[in-house]
């Protein structure tokens, strides 16, 4: 009985193995080719990541390099000898870094065009490009700045109200969080004030005030309530 058991087992074995030895020999070419594949794509993957990684520190570099030459350009005067070819340049990289980088270099980029046409005093320009650039930097402080930055350029065109606005934007989006939230409330009611909105600015001052006691707009606002 042993024997045939043996003989029997021996059988299963040597089944099992014919069966495994046609199919590596029919399916073993395409197992290798998936293999390969399947390694070639890692290799690659890895490769991109380097390369990207590689991409966006160079990109990090140029727009230290570029702020730092917009530093420069604005101590230059428009009839200095550098001037003209100083801008072109500068706006040159900005403009391309922003349409072609990623992250904050490209963020950082396109907000320092907004700025570049702010101080040239072509502040609808300015504006698009802060408008790009909130909805470009979601869950960044950029957001906020570029309201602020906005909210600017709106009241040197003269639009009162575009500026309150992009101000109250500030308020609704970010509370008392950003930043910028103490400067906002000071123009709202500095605004409300020039409009003759005499209850609603002193309530935003009074609403500085408390919010923000120890900010210099908080001084600058109850030096306005008492003043109303």
């Amino acid at each position: 009985m042993s024997d045939r058991k043996s003989d029997v087992e021996l059988t299963l074995a040597q089944r099992i193995e014919v069966r495994l030895s046609g199919f590596f020999s029919k399916w073993g070419i395409v197992i290798a080719y998936i293999s390969v594949v399947i390694l070639i794509a890692a290799i690659a993957l890895v490769g991109i990541g380097i390369y990207e990684s590689k991409k966006l520190n160079k990109q990090f570099n140029e727009i230290d390099l570029l702020e730092s030459d917009y530093l420069t350009f604005q101590s230059l005067g428009e009839d200095d000898e550098s001037y003209d070819k100083s801008r072109e340049a500068l706006l040159s990289g900005f403009n391309s870094l922003a349409a072609n980088g990623k992250g904050y270099p490209a963020l950082k980029a396109k907000y320092l065009l907004g700025l570049f046409a702010f101080t040239e005093g072509s502040y609808r320009e300015a504006i698009d490009h802060f408008n790009g650039v909130y909805q470009m930097g979601k869950n960044t402080y950029f957001q906020s700045l570029a309201l602020a930055n906005a909210a600017a350029c709106a009241e040197n065109m003269g639009d009162v109200q575009q500026a309150l606005e992009y101000y109250t934007r500030i308020i609704d989006e970010f509370g008392f969080e950003a930043a910028e939230s103490p400067k906002a409330l000071f123009a709202q009611g500095r605004l409300e004030e020039g409009r003759g909105n005499t209850d609603l600015a002193k309530a935003t001052f009074q609403q500085l005030a408390d919010q923000f006691p120890n900010s210099e707009y908080a001084k600058l606002a109850l030096n306005r309530i008492a003043f109303l």
